[in-house]
């Protein structure tokens, strides 16, 4: 099914005591001009039609609630008030592929929510039938309105022939392009639609919203592209979770059992090699390797039982010399830990230190680019001392904010905060160091304290062999157990850091893959045929401008920017306003030529879009709510029907009141083929 929308007609019907009142009209396939005066209901019959496609987002809210009391409360007719009942909006649609709906929603209703709309196959205003028969219903707004099957926007969406594709959120998630927001392109409204080349996209948290909808209109291919990367993007924070988790739990198992990792990163790497990641005990001061630390732990074990069976044969003065070395070696590791403890200490205090100065270095920083930033915005309005001159005696200022604070050469503002930049990376990356090393103290630490009461606990087992004269040492069976137990610790640690290293790898593998398919997507934005057809878009743009009657600028030098998909004039959005051009941050444009620029963008959208070769997304048809904004001359106003006429395939419907005045309503539509629809007095009347 191709892409494509026509609305083929409108019914509002007020239910009250006098009979039902409302409206009902069809639209053209082309141009359909609703003309009536600022009081008539024109606005009214541009807002139910909004209200009947469930886009009431669009026009200043949610619900009825955007509707005048007219349709919902009470209207007059002639000098009688009318109170309404109940009220309905219909509304027929035609997609491309020539099937057609009618859609119902309550205005006032007791039994039906205004978040209901039904739906009935075929189309009942344009073709009067003896019955709407069974509706589907749908709802809007509440959650899953836009995914969910029995969601409103879903089916509008697929009758559409759309499928709308996620995009990047301002919170760093993604979200989908939903349907309010390409609608904010196809209608706009008389009191804000006009502040804006896409004015009234609803907040949904989509970054920058109003570009991506002109993305999605010309057809670019950067939703593949972005779809792509966050899939990637997606997959980099699993691998990240994967692999920290993994680190964490060998970190932990190896600080249970006093060994230190070697050889591993805190963050993902590509490059990890299994093998190269060794396992060591420390003291604080040497360091031997896991393997070598089991071995010496069996020779000790097998060293004691040979001495076991020899105890009892053993003299006193063995004992003795038992009980000395035991002590010693006691002794050697309280110094041992006395001297980690204090390096510890050390360690912990000086990432205080650094810690401290990556906060000052942060705050100097802060206060350096707030400096520049003022000083960058006051020469742009050419404020003197901002461009370092006293603006009393006209003397240079030093750019700095040390002036007076301390002698001989300093450096200016620029200068100072790459300065700072450089001192904050390496304060930082000091301080990642450090915690590294603070890491491995504190496992040297708990080492060195295990091995120090297992000794105290060998040396008071031997003094009470001696003291007793026992036959059998506790003190060799104490160590024994001890050795045995450790053993079993660290068996059970080589197994579970094989198993912690496969998942590492696997994360690593994942990691390569990830990096080699970011390394394959473009680098620029837009591809070649994306710049295409961004340069017909811009060729349109300035073509329509031109028809338009745009004085405000050299149309010539007006291009579509690569960055926003908006016009810019000397890099600057061109917009309105302003008096001095040299001071101003946009482009001068007066208000009514701004109107323009803002038609010129939209009528492009659609003709770029229907260009062969180069279709998008536009479904056909725009709707404007009184175009004719600021006194707009009728000359400006009859190019752009002429234009909107023009194009065969797009269905556009223009309410304006053409200043209340017949002659402006000739000007603007002499020679041009169009359906009118026009009333008289208000638009509200009985139904036939």
């Amino acid at each position: 099914m191709g892409i494509g929308m026509n609305i083929r007609a409108i019914k509002v019907r007020l239910a009250t005591v006098k009979g039902d009142f409302g409206f009902k009209f069809e639209f053209g396939r082309g141009l359909t001009v609703i003309r009536g005066s600022n009081s008539s209901g024109k606005s009214t019959l541009f807002n139910c039609l909004m209200y009947g496609l469930g886009m009431d987002e669009l026009v200043g809210g949610r619900g009825e609630k955007v509707l005048p009391y007219a349709v919902k409360e009470f209207f007059n007719h002639g000098e009688e008030r009318v109170e309404v009942a109940a009220s309905e909006v219909f509304v027929e649609l035609e997609n491309s592929s020539g099937a057609s709906i009618t859609l119902r929603r309550a205005i006032r209703d007791t039994a039906r929510d205004t978040k209901l709309v039904e739906i009935f196959e075929g189309g009942h205003l344009t073709v009067p039938s003896a019955g709407l028969g069974s509706p589907k219903p749908t709802f809007l707004f509440d959650p899953g309105s836009a995914k969910k099957q029995e969601g409103f926007h879903h089916f509008l969406e697929t009758f559409i022939g759309y499928q709308l594709p996620s995009v990047a959120t301002t919170s760093g998630g993604m979200t989908k392009l939903y349907l309010q927001a390409v609608f904010a392109a196809l209608a706009v409204e008389q009191k804000r639609g006009w502040t804006d080349y896409i004015a009234n996209i609803p907040f949904y948290g989509i970054r920058d919203a109003r570009t991506r909808v002109t993305e999605f209109l010309l057809g670019l291919s950067v939703f593949e592209r972005q779809a792509k990367r966050a899939e990637l993007d997606a997959d980099s924070m699993a691998i990240d979770t994967n692999w920290r988790r993994a680190y964490d739990n060998l970190c932990q198992a190896a600080a249970v059992n006093g060994v230190v990792i070697e050889g591993l990163s805190v963050t993902p790497t590509a490059l990890l090699d299994a093998s190269s990641v060794q396992f060591v005990k420390s003291n604080g001061q040497t360091k031997i390797s896991l393997a070598e630390h089991v071995g010496q732990l069996r020779a000790e074990h097998a060293a004691l039982g040979a001495k076991a069976e020899a105890y009892g044969k053993a003299s006193g003065a063995e004992a003795l010399q038992e009980l000395d070395s035991a002590s010693e070696e006691l002794q050697r590791l309280s110094v041992l830990h006395e001297r980690a403890t204090a390096n510890l200490a050390l360690q912990k205090a000086s990432q205080e230190e650094l810690c401290t100065l990556l906060a000052e270095a942060n705050e100097d920083l802060d206060r350096n680019k707030t400096a520049l930033k003022l000083r960058d915005l006051g020469a742009q309005m050419e404020i003197d001392v901002a461009t370092d001159h006293c603006p009393t005696c006209h003397q240079p200022v030093d750019d700095t904010l040390l002036f007076g604070i301390v002698s001989g050469p300093q450096m200016d503002l620029r200068t100072n905060i790459e300065y700072l930049e450089s001192q904050r990376r390496m304060l930082q990356r000091q301080i990642n160091g450090s915690q590294e090393e603070i890491r491995q103290s504190e496992i040297a630490v708990a080492d060195v304290a295990a091995r120090l009461a297992a000794k105290h606990d060998y040396r008071n087992s031997l003094r009470g062999d001696v003291s007793t004269g026992a036959a059998e040492s506790r003190a060799i069976v104490r160590r024994q157990i001890q050795i045995e137990l450790e053993l079993s610790n660290l068996a059970g640690f080589e197994t579970q850091a094989a198993t912690l290293l496969i998942n590492l790898e696997g994360a690593a593998a994942r990691l390569a893959v990830n990096q080699a398919a970011r390394r394959a997507l473009p680098k620029d934005a837009y591809s070649e045929q994306d710049l295409l057809r961004i340069g017909l878009f811009e060729k349109n743009f300035r073509s329509n401008a031109s028809s338009f009657g745009y004085e405000s600028a050299e149309i010539r030098d007006i291009r579509i920017s690569t960055d926003t998909l908006t016009p810019t004039l000397s890099d600057l959005e061109l917009r309105e306003i302003i008096t001095k051009p040299k001071a101003s941050l946009i482009a001068d444009s007066s208000a009514s030529d701004f109107v323009r620029l803002i038609w010129s963008y939209l009528l492009a959208l659609y003709q770029t879009s229907a260009t062969r070769g180069f279709e998008g997304n536009h479904p056909g048809v725009l709707l404007m709510d009184e175009p004719g904004q600021h006194s707009m001359r009728s000359s400006s106003q009859h190019a752009l029907l002429q234009l909107l006429s023009g194009e065969g395939k797009l269905q556009s419907i223009v309410a304006a009141s053409f200043d209340e005045n017949e002659s402006v309503f000739k000007e603007a539509t002499a020679g041009l083929k169009f359906k009118l629809i026009e009333w008289e007095g208000k638009v509200i009347q009985p139904l036939q």
